[in-house]
């Protein structure tokens, strides 16, 4: 049955199904809908953003449902409005309670009809199960206010124009989240969408201004997450050390210094005309035949996900693709492992995830880090940090 949540508030249960509204419950026989609700946790549901694949519905809207769309849309934005101008704070009520049943129901039926269309004219995604996951995930994460310290920001804003910019944002935004964007980019790396707390970019001197709600940060961090993809999709073993010194010792078989090890080894792997390692270990070549068609010009990575590219770029889209689809399914496990206790995962940050820790939650480091490191590519090493802030993080190993 497709169906609409019309609030997504604790508090506020309201559905609309089979032309009628249902309140305080959720149906049992839901299946289809549009987008991710709190209330739908424990429910299995199709959604079809997932489906439409991040895709405004407005423009998957058909022809046919176009001018009914734009028009039910409308007034429901002009009911945000007159909330907004008569400073109605809507996390007191449930926003259909003030609207009128009519225009409820125009809105959320054009809006079922839409899904429908979608379902009947879309194919599901073969990763929608990561993107399922994911999608929980970092709607979880934008329920939680960023904890900035602004008195550290008000000193950086003197020296910095970043941070000058920034304080004048949150002056204007007084609870911050991270809104990820699960479709921002081509390879399915996170990005965040506009009006969100710039957590991606932001510059690593005034890091300290975020600081945990608990008691500190637990950060994970793969080593070298695209050189062991890679090694992984080789069907080689993973080594159980700092890549870059397994590489000295095994590939470049001289004495050179780490940093030397990781320039050169990256300058091989994104080059094409770069020929520089001969080594069974590592073929790029190998790689591209597997995992790229020709025919329909798309990179297909293991988590199922495709990526339309130019076989030049297939190499760089299949590692930096199943890197971040890797790392993104050991986060949505962390979560889901962290669901019913006070720590949970703050962010995420390319390979890393970051835990706002509470103390009664610290025997659970060297599981959580188990959890990460047994990824669905091998056991992929990871570093472990800990902090007060985001820019102070220490190196820390739980024995």
């Amino acid at each position: 049955m497709i169906f609409q949540i019309m609030d997504d508030k604790k508090d506020c249960i309201g559905v609309y199904a089979k032309n009628k509204f249902i309140y305080d419950r959720i149906p049992a026989n839901i299946s289809k809908t549009w987008g991710f609700s709190r209330h739908l946790e424990d429910y299995n549901i199709e959604y079809a953003y997932l489906w439409s694949m991040g895709k405004n519905i407005g423009k998957t809207c058909p022809e046919h449902l176009e001018a009914r769309w734009k028009t039910a849309e409308k007034k429901i934005r002009s009911h945000f409005k007159s909330i907004y101008k008569t400073k109605i704070n809507l996390e007191d009520i449930c926003f259909f309670d003030i609207v009128p049943e009519k225009q409820l129901m125009h809105y959320y039926q054009t809006k079922n009809e839409i899904c429908e269309w979608v379902f009947e004219n879309f194919e599901r995604p073969e990763n929608y199960s990561l993107l399922l996951d994911t999608y929980k995930t970092i709607n979880s994460i934008s329920k939680n206010k960023v904890n900035i310290n602004l008195n550290k920001l008000y000193r950086h804003s003197k020296i910095d124009n970043k941070a000058r910019h920034l304080l004048k944002w949150i002056q204007e935004n007084p609870s911050p989240i991270v809104n990820y964007d699960l479709f921002g980019s081509v390879t399915g790396r996170l990005t965040t969408k506009v009006g969100s707390f710039p957590i991606m970019n932001l510059k690593t001197e005034i890091k300290d201004i975020v600081e945990p709600k608990w008691d500190c940060f637990v950060e994970l961090d793969f080593n070298a997450a695209e050189i062991r993809t890679m090694i992984s999709l080789m069907g080689q073993e993973q080594p159980q050390e700092d890549i870059h010194e397994w590489n000295i010792k095994n590939i470049f078989k001289e004495d050179i210094s780490r940093e030397k090890a990781k320039q050169r080894f990256f300058a091989w792997l994104y080059n094409s005309e770069d020929n520089s390692i001969d080594s069974e270990y590592y073929s790029k070549q190998m790689l591209v035949d597997k995992f790229y068609c020709e025919q329909k010009e798309e990179i297909r990575n293991p988590f199922g996900r495709r990526t339309g590219c130019d076989r030049f770029h297939a190499l760089n889209y299949l590692l930096q693709s199943a890197s971040s689809d890797n790392c993104l399914d050991r986060v949505n496990k962390i979560e889901r492992f962290l669901r019913d206790r006070r720590s949970y995962v703050a962010f995420t940050i390319h390979d890393c995830v970051i835990i706002d820790l509470h103390r009664d939650d610290r025997d659970l480091i060297p599981h959580i880090k188990q959890i990460f490191e047994d990824s669905k590519l091998g056991n992929f090493k990871s570093g472990c940090k800990i902090g007060k802030n985001l820019r102070d993080m220490r190196n820390f190993s739980w024995q």
